[in-house]
């Protein structure tokens, strides 16, 4: 069998066998198309010469699909409409009339969702955000359209589709409550001694603490394995529990009377975030904008951060025996 060259198939035959498929009739697809029903008969008649098969037969008064036809239907219709997409002038978007409920997806951080809507109110008041946990499913939302914007760990390649805007690495210190026992002697060994908050993160398989644990040998005790980063001020500030984190993971608490920060005994992998979003949005008004407001807010959530550890009286470790 030759193959179809597509330089000598009319594309223009495909739009019409997906009204004629949509509608089960030629009389009908010729209404849509604004074309007379024997000008759309003709075209079909062409596409069927160009790929050797009937694709659409008369029986009953309605138009029933060839197996090759309803092969192509499933294949060209995501591809006209993606073209469709393509083609169309940019839609202008104004956030001050913007009445739009914004999907973003990310780990549970209740002071990054807080900020963001804040950003957007002052901008559009009217609009809304639907924050959703970040999942497996994550990637294939944001490329399906479920999800405007994601954030998390940038510990794994890119999916095809989408394109993103790195952080700045964060680094990892260990949190605990003030007045801690293991501030009299922070070692390796009472690193290990006290039990740890952790929070598992989807899809993360490598630069993980419990991969660095195994690196060095080091077996420590869980305490507690939290769904979410907000509220882990609160759980390490009423506890003997040591958290190894992110400093953005404890801002908006009672981390500056309650919460001391220590040197890890060892280097922990750093935590490096993305922002991403579907690349055919890449220069959508909206996106753009709502994009601008979730890289914003971590430029300011990060020196945050950086300004409450620089105040910080921050424990160093001690060697073993000393």
């Amino acid at each position: 069998m030759n193959e179809i060259q597509i330089r000598n198939l009319d594309l223009n035959l495909l739009l019409v066998f997906r009204v004629l498929m949509d509608e089960g009739s030629v009389n009908r697809a010729a209404e849509q198309l604004g074309r007379t029903p024997s000008a759309v008969s003709h075209a079909l008649g062409r596409l069927r010469d160009q790929l050797g098969d009937p694709l659409l037969v008369r029986a009953g008064g309605t138009m029933q699909p060839s197996p090759r036809a309803l092969a192509l239907y499933q294949e060209i219709q995501p591809i006209l409409a993606r073209i469709e997409r393509a083609v169309q002038p940019l839609a202008a978007f104004n956030p001050a009339t913007s009445t739009r409920t914004f999907k973003i997806s990310g780990p549970g951080l209740d002071i990054v969702a807080t900020e963001i809507v804040r950003r957007m109110h002052g901008d559009a008041p009217e609009s809304g955000l639907a924050w959703q946990p970040l999942s497996k499913e994550t990637m294939g939302q944001i490329v399906s359209g479920e999800i405007d914007i994601a954030f998390g760990n940038a510990n794994f390649p890119l999916p095809v589709g989408l394109k993103a805007k790195a952080l700045p690495p964060l680094k990892r210190y260990v949190f605990a409550r003030r007045g801690h026992p293991a501030a009299k002697r922070w070692t390796t060994e009472s690193w290990m001694r006290w039990p740890h908050v952790v929070v598992r993160a989807p899809g993360a398989t490598h630069g993980t603490v419990e991969e660095r644990f195994e690196s060095l040998g080091l077996k420590r005790r869980v305490g507690l394995h939290a769904a979410s980063w907000s509220g882990i001020g609160a759980v390490l500030s009423n506890t003997d529990m040591l958290g190894n984190f992110v400093v953005l993971c404890l801002l908006g608490g009672a981390q500056d009377e309650d919460i001391q920060v220590f040197e890890p005994p060892e280097p922990l992998p750093d935590v490096s975030f993305r922002v991403m979003w579907k690349s055919e949005l890449d220069g959508d008004p909206a996106t753009q904008w709502l994009r601008n407001i979730v890289l914003a807010t971590f430029d300011s959530l990060i020196d945050e951060a950086d300004r409450c550890l620089a105040a910080s009286d921050i424990i160093k470790p001690r060697q073993s025996g000393c």
